[in-house]
């Protein structure tokens, strides 16, 4: 993953900020219920992107449902759990933000849904985790734009101010979605993940218009042309450009230029609709600007040290580990993270160590992506401690998953594949179900297959004992 924002991942932000832009715009534009319009765009989104994610993504939507990926046995579905619950964060953000568009002006609607990382940031401390002062010092900036420009925006009547208050309450439900999202995104692809939040968001959206009586498709054609548009720009376009960015550099640039939604959005509504806020407001908005700037930058400057973890297992930041620190698996590591989690799960306490490999790959993700190598180090370190367990199966399919990545096109990184590749054969002559092991051997196989390195003895080895297990099962 890139370090820096290059002309490529510029172009994608100024794309994403483009298409975000103009979600409250089209919202206030159409004559339709904003629940509706919610509903719609999520609709129609999962109708667009489903069928084609549930036909290449099938073997992993298998995977999620068996739990494969998980060493806690009573957490194997914990990924997907999250994601429903985040997918009812997402449908509140939906309903909320979509329907303040209608009540104050687009600017004060964009300005204060903006202002996610500093609930973020509040959810964070809520986590346990200490803030630096300069958070601190962003969010009391923020609250008191907010505070601002929601008490100029009072002069215009009590519908502006619960606009403005639907608003934040969107920012909180984003919070929200976010901060699941991290937990639960390490264990799912972001395809699948993101089916699986569309389509939770999507049937709550429906029971909600179901419930408080809002028409479903009461729309003229105004109002079909602006679901297109929301379908096509932030649903499609806008999230597609999002994650392509996100997977090639680093995430608080994104969210720092991602603040230009704001001023775009306000522009597009002037320009398209005649809208501005009061002018008094305008100070508010800039607070609230220069508030969730100084969050966000706060935020990056925590991240980046490398540190480690405290007594009680509790990550304090992203760990500087050694390149595969416990792939000699008679070898107790040095003083560090990797120490911690070996000695742990020598006592059994697999359900502390679980916790503390989420966090430590939860982070990696958020800073590095994740298909980078520091979020795949973790899926190494499963591996490791799913041994300790004399969990073989998991063990050599976690194995097979970090090979696959070493052996992409983007990495050909052939030592740290074969690396993986032996762990795995190793971890396989320690499965006992029979099923489990002709589903191994064939992986096996096939990536060994792509390796001459691999053409004589391994590949043998897999046959006999494929062979030797066939003629025992016809004698029994």
């Amino acid at each position: 993953m890139r370090t820096k924002l290059d002309a490529v991942s510029i172009s994608a932000v100024l794309v994403t900020v483009g298409a975000f832009s103009a979600t409250a715009p089209l919202t206030a534009f159409a004559t339709g219920s904003a629940l509706a319009l919610a509903l719609g765009r999520n609709a129609l989104g999962l109708l667009t992107l489903g069928p084609m994610v549930a036909l290449i993504r099938r073997r992993e939507f298998r995977k999620v449902l068996r739990g494969e990926r998980f060493l806690v046995r009573k957490e194997q579905r914990r990924g997907a759990l999250l994601g429903a619950l985040a997918g009812t964060a997402l449908a509140a953000h939906f309903a909320t933000f979509m329907s303040s568009t209608r009540m104050t002006s687009v600017a004060m609607a964009t300005a204060l849904v903006a202002t996610q990382p500093v609930w973020q940031a509040l959810i964070s401390t809520l986590q346990g985790h200490r803030l630096p002062r300069a958070t601190w010092a962003g969010l009391g900036v923020s609250v008191a734009g907010a505070a601002i420009a929601s008490g100029m925006d009072g002069r215009a009547g009590t519908q502006a101010v619960v606009g403005d208050a639907l608003a934040l309450a969107g920012a909180i439900a984003l919070a929200g979605y976010t901060a699941i999202s991290e937990q639960a995104r390490p264990d799912v692809s972001t395809m699948v993940y993101s089916v699986l939040c569309s389509s939770v968001c999507t049937v709550e959206l429906l029971i909600l218009c179901l419930v408080t009586g809002t028409p479903l498709f009461a729309f003229n054609g105004g109002t079909w042309l602006a679901l297109l548009g929301l379908l096509i720009f932030p649903q499609l376009l806008g999230l597609f450009s999002l994650n392509f960015v996100l997977g090639r550099a680093p995430a608080t640039a994104v969210s720092i230029l991602l603040l230009l939604e704001a001023p775009m959005a306000a522009l597009i509504a002037w320009l398209w609709l005649g809208q501005l806020p009061a002018a008094t407001a305008w100070p508010g908005l800039l607070m609230i600007m220069l508030g969730v700037t100084a969050v966000v930058v706060a935020d990056a400057r925590r991240a980046d040290p490398a540190t480690d973890t405290d007594t009680t297992g509790e990550v304090r930041g992203l760990v500087a580990f050694p390149q595969h620190p416990l792939l000699a698996l008679n070898h107790i590591p040095g003083g560090d993270i990797h120490a911690f989690l070996w000695r742990e799960a020598h006592r059994g306490r697999f359900r502390a160590v679980e916790s503390t490999i989420r966090k430590l790959e939860n982070e990696a993700v958020r800073v590095h992506g994740a298909k980078s190598a520091e979020a795949t180090h973790w899926i190494e370190v499963r591996a490791v401690v799913a041994r300790i367990a004399a969990d073989h199966a998991l063990s050599a399919r976690l194995w097979l998953t970090a090979a696959r990545f070493h052996s992409s096109p983007a990495r050909r990184d052939l030592p740290s594949t074969r690396t993986c590749l032996d762990h795995a054969y190793q971890e396989w002559h320690g499965v006992t179900d029979e099923d489990v092991i002709d589903e191994l051997a064939a992986e096996l196989r096939s990536m060994c297959r792509q390796d001459p390195y691999y053409s004589t003895e391994m590949l043998a080895t897999l046959d006999r004992r494929l062979l030797h297990k066939a003629v025992h099962s016809r004698q029994e």
